[in-house]
């Protein structure tokens, strides 16, 4: 969507307010089918950057984080100059209730980055790139400054979409670019559209309908299980997998999706009976789709040991986050058409 000569990638509605622009990740029709959870989580803007280019000196871009009780009061933004992080003077930035400004300007080393940019860099390093907390929603409250949009060979042009739960959405990762998904399509050079929605990924049919509908994505990682095995029986879970994993693959028979379950977590320790089950059932779901570019990954191949997780033994630590983008990175590369891949991610390992 863009907005003001700003690009807000991710983001398929604005909804103005008191506080400013809240940023919906999906469009209101969508929206308001999902379960109540994800209608909320909508608004989180996980995977949500503000694009832009200076034509001027500087701009500056004014956030401010929607602070509940039960909130985090501070969350984290990073600036990015194409793929590289702005130095720390510049980045990460905290924002919480009250107004902050993030001045952008030119780098003084412009000259260097674009004499790099001659490298196969899956971003043009003069696309400014503010990205978004992802843990609460966060409003738009100014742009200033002399700005242009995106151009289209300034970002990959290969587009991954990602679903799962707080997991996918970036949980404990501390940082926006640290969520699994994030660190996947830095690795393969990709551009993500993020779609976790924390605590209420319940498949719903409102969510599969819309995913199958976009027809801007090449690959697709969705992750399932972890948000409603304390409430729903497995012939449930079944049935929305299904719906799910069908409805998506009947529109997309060409497209890869790399689909997982739980990964390692409590409910492995305390030998859950529930949890194997789960797991078979996303199993069974995948391959009765019959199609060989639909591929199960154990959620327990990703995510390995209980070291990887935070004390609520759930959600993958930043530490864990990374392993599991840098295993599932690796088998992405190794499945996908050679020729989808950009040149810096073709010539070996995943970065």
């Amino acid at each position: 969507m863009i907005f003001g000569q700003v690009e807000f990638h991710n983001v398929e509605e604005i909804v103005d307010t008191d506080s400013g622009m809240a940023l919906s990740r999906v469009p209101a029709a969508v929206r308001e089918r999902l379960n109540p959870s994800a209608q909320e989580r909508a608004f989180n803007p996980c995977g949500c950057e503000l694009r832009f280019n200076l034509e001027g000196d500087e701009a500056v871009i004014t956030l401010r984080k929607d602070v509940r009780e039960g909130i985090s009061p501070m969350s984290v933004a990073e600036v990015y100059y194409g793929p590289f992080q702005a130095p720390y003077l510049v980045s990460p930035v905290m924002i919480g209730a009250e107004p902050t400004r993030i001045t952008v300007r030119k780098p003084e080393y412009e000259s260097i980055l674009k004499a790099v940019q001659l490298e196969a860099l899956p971003f043009d390093p003069r696309l400014i790139r503010i990205i978004l907390p992802y843990d609460w929603k966060v409003y738009v409250v100014g742009i200033e400054g002399e700005l242009s949009p995106p151009r289209p060979e300034q970002v990959p042009p290969i587009k991954y979409i990602s679903y799962g739960s707080s997991i996918t959405h970036g949980g404990d990762a501390l940082r926006p670019t640290g969520s699994y998904a994030m660190r996947v399509a830095q690795r393969l050079g990709v551009d993500l559209f993020n779609f976790g929605s924390a605590g209420s990924a319940q498949m719903d049919a409102a969510a599969a309908d819309y995913i199958a509908a976009r027809q801007d994505w090449h690959f697709a990682t969705v992750e399932m299980g972890i948000n409603v095995i304390s409430y729903w029986e497995p012939a449930e879970f079944e049935a929305k997998v299904d719906y799910f994993l069908s409805t998506i693959s009947e529109k997309h028979p060409d497209q890869w999706m790399f689909c997982t379950d739980l990964f390692l977590c409590n409910r492995d320790l305390q030998q859950i009976p529930r949890i194997e089950e789960y797991r078979s059932i996303v199993k069974r779901q995948v391959e009765r789709l019959g199609q060989s570019n639909k591929l199960y990954i154990p959620g327990t191949e990703l995510l390995s040991s209980y070291e990887d997780l935070t004390a609520d033994l759930v959600h993958p630590s930043a530490h864990g986050q990374e392993a599991i983008s840098a295993r599932l990175s690796q088998i992405i590369q190794r499945h996908l058409p050679f020729d989808l891949l950009p040149a810096a991610a073709k010539g070996g390992q995943a970065r």
